[in-house]
Order: C-alpha cells, then sequence, then structure tokens
C-alpha cells in the first residue's frame, strides 16, 4: 500500500521544526466520531476504492498550550472500474455508492516551553505537518477497531511520512486512494 506524503516548504519545515523543538504532547483526545456502512449482505462483492483526507486547525486554548483539532476521514465506495454486474449494484443517479465511511477528530493539546512564543506562521506550519503526523497512529487504531466492528476486512491505513517540498508554495496533500476488495468468502484481515 503506498504512503500517504506531506509535503511542505523549506521554510515551514524549519517552522515546524522550531515548534518542534519547544512542544510536547499534554493531551490527546476523541473529541468527537462517526462511522457508518451498508448492511454486511448489501455490500457488494467487488473492490472499494478508498479514500483518506485530513485536515487541521487551531483552537483556543490557555498560556503555553497549542491546541489543534486535526480530523481525519476514510471513505469507501464502489470501485467506479468495476464490470458491468457491479454498476447494476450503482443508485439511479449513476454514482458509485459510499459503502463505508470513517471520521474522526482530535483535539491535541502541546505544552510549549517557558519563553518560546509561537507565531501564527509557526502554527500554520507545525498544523499542516508535524500535527497531523503525530495523531495519524490513533486515526488507524479507530479505522481498524471500527471496520472490524462493522464486520468488514481490515485495512490497514497506509503509512505517513512527512518530506520537503522543493519549490515555493502549496498546502500538503491529504488525499490518497487504495482499493481493497470486499469478499466474504475471505477470512476476516484479508485485504484482496
Amino acid at each position: 500500500m503506498n504512503a500517504i506524503i506531506i509535503e511542505q516548504t523549506q521554510d515551514d519545515v524549519k517552522l515546524a521544526f522550531e515548534v518542534h523543538q519547544n512542544a510536547a504532547i499534554n493531551r490527546l483526545r476523541l473529541a468527537r466520531a462517526k462511522v457508518s456502512s451498508l448492511a454486511i449482505d448489501a455490500i457488494p462483492n467487488t473492490q472499494i476504492a478508498v479514500k483518506f483526507n485530513f485536515k487541521s486547525k487551531p483552537l483556543d486554548a490557555p498560556p503555553n498550550i497549542l491546541r489543534l483539532e486535526i480530523t481525519f476521514r476514510m471513505v469507501g465506495i464502489q470501485d467506479v472500474e468495476a464490470g458491468d454486474a457491479e454498476r447494476a449494484l450503482m443508485p439511479v443517479a449513476g454514482k458509485p455508492e459510499q459503502v463505508v465511511s470513517v471520521e474522526c477528530a482530535f483535539d491535541v493539546d502541546y505544552t510549549l516551553r517557558e519563553g518560546f512564543d509561537v507565531t501564527p506562521e509557526h502554527v500554520k506550519a507545525f498544523k499542516d505537518g508535524n500535527a497531523i503526523f503525530n495523531a495519524w497512529p490513533y486515526f488507524r487504531e479507530f479505522l481498524q477497531n471500527n471496520l472490524q466492528r462493522m464486520g468488514l476486512p481490515v485495512l490497514t491505513a497506509p503509512f505517513l511520512r512527512l518530506q520537503p517540498k522543493p519549490g515555493a508554495t502549496s498546502g500538503p496533500k491529504n488525499k490518497v486512494g487504495v482499493k481493497f476488495k470486499n469478499s466474504r468468502s475471505n477470512p476476516p484481515g484479508n485485504i484482496c
């Protein structure tokens, strides 16, 4: 499975690193969550295209605390490249049907080192890279647990990598697509 890559400019990497050197995770809590899936007998026996999204935003916090909300989403839809038999299962509008959705948001508090003045530029660089990276393992665990509880094949979310971006501007890449085959004849945990 491919990795999800967050690219940041050299300047953003430098700013994020300054926060990283002057902060420590103090608290991480699940702020909200939503999961849904079709009934197990209504899920088509075909490949499901999976897409991941994430975003982050700063929240109000006490002094010397950087509080961020990190939101993750995984949606699985019928593969649009499916054969004619599977297309017959698509809704009337012709769009693939959403089979599964797992969403959650974590509030993460970072305690800032005394005397470190965090700027809006620091916050933007850190929230768009390191903060997402720090919360990603919690989302992966949440995703796996909920897929299993819904009776769906376990899907291990891809690795998340941070890397410097050559050149100037542009935000992080926050989408990736992967496919797995839902086959009720396979034992749980197998991904085709």
